[in-house]
């Protein structure tokens, strides 16, 4: 199921689609995300997709004004970029598609959900559209719907598409610090091999960061298995060829399952476990229920949030406000349970 902003009748519209799915515990599993396919979803006039039953083969669905097609898929090449280029080249470069990868038919944990080859969103989510044998999901830009943009946030810098009102002011996950991050020591020759391993990875369509933390716990907690010398770059670059492998084997299968799933079959406690204390949790709660992006705003800081509201809704709220409303929204949440 794909949802686009809780305030989508809002003046000025927020960038954010929701992709909510259950597992097997019946336990809702989600993740946000911006970008032109949610803001072509609303120029559209959809305000959601719910996916139901299963295709008989491998479909694209297609949403072109009041009609949605489904049409099938002959692409058998499921690199990102490959995926990405045949998308374009089928329906227009003025067109946004969420998409599998080889990653997702890999059956990796850690595949994402690739949107427009740049941006994506992993928690597995990417398996939500593999198990409806649905390959990708393009939206056709279409003005049904009026949708109002200032000129403030048209102008600002870190604006990269149509969908984003105000710019990504933290970085995305991936580009945080992590074993694939650029080092002060790298010299010319290991600066070429990381940027080979990060297109490799993100061709293949894995999440970077969470394949960095489970390569990390692998080699605190699991070394007796994976034996890895060290995480200098050759390692790596070799650890990654065997994650993108067609044959690789079981305990690389694991490792692209995530830390999460190392720690659950293996019967291992970390720190993982352990809330982070750097980003609050009632602050991604404001971010939540206002229907912002979540790249949009840094959610570390509470003022951030305060003036990017009072910027959307042109009053004057003040923090005192803000907190008074996550105490509103934490009791609510009290006696939905």
């Amino acid at each position: 199921m794909i949802f686009t902003s809780s305030i989508i009748e809002y003046k000025n519209p927020i960038s954010k689609f929701i992709i909510m799915g259950k597992n097997n515990s019946g336990k809702i599993f989600y993740k946000n995300m911006g970008g032109n396919f949610s803001y072509f979803l609303k120029s559209n006039s959809y305000d959601g997709l719910v996916l139901l039953n299963k295709s008989d083969f491998p479909v694209e669905l297609y949403i072109d004004k009041y009609k949605i097609l489904f049409n099938e898929n002959p692409n058998k090449n499921h690199s990102n970029s490959s995926t990405f280029n045949y998308l374009r080249k089928k329906y227009g470069d003025n067109s946004s598609s969420i998409y599998i990868t080889n990653s997702t038919i890999k059956k990796d944990n850690l595949a994402r959900l690739v949107e427009d080859k740049y941006r994506g969103c992993s928690k597995n989510l990417s398996n939500l559209l593999y198990e409806k044998n649905v390959i990708s999901i393009s939206v056709k830009k279409n003005n049904l719907r009026n949708i109002n943009c200032p000129s403030i946030f048209k102008k600002n810098p870190n604006r990269q598409c149509d969908g984003c009102i105000l710019g990504c002011f933290d970085k995305k996950s991936h580009e945080k610090e992590n074993l694939f991050s650029i080092k002060n020591s790298y010299s010319e020759n290991n600066l070429e091999k990381l940027n080979k391993i990060k297109n490799r990875l993100d061709e293949y369509g894995i999440d970077i960061y969470g394949l960095s933390k489970s390569i990390e716990f692998s080699y605190k907690y699991l070394n007796h298995i994976y034996k890895f010398e060290n995480l200098n770059i050759d390692q790596l670059d070799n650890i990654t060829k065997k994650i993108v492998s067609d044959k690789k084997d079981e305990i690389y299968s694991d490792l692209a399952c995530g830390r999460k799933y190392l720690e659950k079959k293996y019967k291992i406690k970390s720190l993982s476990d352990k809330k982070r204390k750097n980003i609050p949790k009632d602050y991604l709660k404001i971010i939540d229920s206002a229907g912002m992006c979540l790249f949009a705003t840094n959610p570390k800081y509470l003022s951030n949030i305060v003036n990017t509201i009072n910027e959307l809704s042109n009053l004057n709220y003040s923090i005192d406000d803000v907190e008074n409303l996550i105490k509103e929204i934490g009791k609510l949440e009290s006696s939905l349970n």
